[in-house]
């Protein structure tokens, strides 16, 4: 059976801050022995890279031993930090098996980033980050693009490079709760569909070694249209073979071992518990699935991509369509290429 190409894994629902844009955690979390069982599972399934994340991973006492039980396999292993719960001896934990450290920035000066990020402080984040560079597994940083950074595109960039980085990943704020308070967050914050495509335009505009990524299932079709390439040689999170939507080519595990293809998933994407049947079961369950049949067919698809020319390399988002459109046959209603109504 053929595995996922990566698994991003929140091993831990603790957490030192409060992000105002956090997809939120269950309230169980895995025992040791289930963690280094459901580790076990992931190297059997054999992913390019695995991602490690929370929660604030740094946080649990053994993700030492996770980590590097899956990099001792020859797994690629990333770690995304918030880079505010470092210490001395969790800086030496993460110089035993040096994964490629990304931390997260959503605000590329202090008064943003201290906004969004509830409880955290820049200049400690930058501290970290730098000594991370002086290690050799500073990797670079992602940020979850909103109406609120949206004008600090370069300095983010900018950020990235003057820290020492590779790669920067740039995702857009997407749908990440049911509540009220996230709901009106989301729409009130999100970009829209022109935002996202001057986004695009300005971003592969910016000159720069840094290997760019924009996490939007459009972006290969924005490419086309622009005539800007997508690095094949890939330094950061991303698949440069495959085009669109990773959904049914990924896995994401919750920190009480709950499966679902992304983390902006909703609930009703859940295809089993990790640490009550082995992963493969659930893996092998995923790619049977109705749902993921349906999106994956045009024919079956309603609306704009279901007569989109450039559907193949797209698809649009899966979890977004099912929060916003509560269907899985729907089409994507951030698309920048679909003809928005006036």
């Amino acid at each position: 059976m053929e595995g996922p190409i990566y698994v991003d894994w929140a091993i831990t629902n603790v957490c030192n801050l409060n992000c105002r844009h956090c997809t939120g955690m269950s309230q169980d979390e895995l025992d040791h022995d289930e963690a280094i069982e459901v580790a076990e599972d992931i190297i059997q399934l054999s992913p390019r890279w695995v991602i490690i994340e929370g929660g604030e991973p740094l946080m649990r006492e053994d993700f030492e031993e996770i980590g590097k039980r899956i990099k001792d396999d020859g797994i690629e292993v990333y770690i995304i930090t918030n880079g505010n719960a470092f210490t001395p001896g969790r800086l030496r934990s993460l110089k035993s098996f040096s994964p490629k450290v990304m931390f997260s920035f959503d605000g590329s000066e202090e008064n943003l980033y201290e906004w969004t990020k509830h409880g955290a402080n820049f200049g400690t984040a930058v501290n970290w980050a730098e000594r991370c560079s002086e290690e050799g597994f500073f990797q670079g940083i992602t940020t979850v693009l909103s109406k609120l950074n949206f004008d600090h595109l370069e300095d983010f960039i900018v950020l990235t490079e003057d820290l020492g980085g590779e790669s920067i990943t740039f995702l857009p704020l997407k749908p990440f709760g049911e509540d009220d308070l996230s709901r009106e967050y989301y729409h009130r914050y999100s970009l829209s569909p022109q935002e996202q495509e001057w986004a695009v335009e300005r971003i592969y505009d910016y000159d720069t070694d840094l290997d760019i990524f924009y996490d939007e299932p459009f972006l290969w079709n924005l490419a086309s249209e622009y005539g800007f390439s997508i690095s094949k040689d890939s330094r950061g999170i991303t698949i440069p073979d495959l085009e669109g939507c990773a959904a049914s080519h990924s896995l994401y595990i919750q920190a009480d071992g709950d499966v679902r293809p992304c983390m902006f998933s909703p609930e009703e994407l859940s295809f089993g518990n990790a640490s009550r049947e082995p992963l493969q079961d659930v893996w092998r369950r995923m790619r049977r699935s109705r749902t993921l049949e349906v999106w994956q067919d045009q024919s079956l698809r309603e609306g704009a991509c279901g007569e989109c020319s450039q559907f193949e390399s797209c698809r649009g988002c899966l979890a977004r369509t099912m929060r916003l459109m509560k269907d899985k046959a729907g089409s994507d209603p951030c698309c920048p290429l679909t003809p928005q109504s006036p």
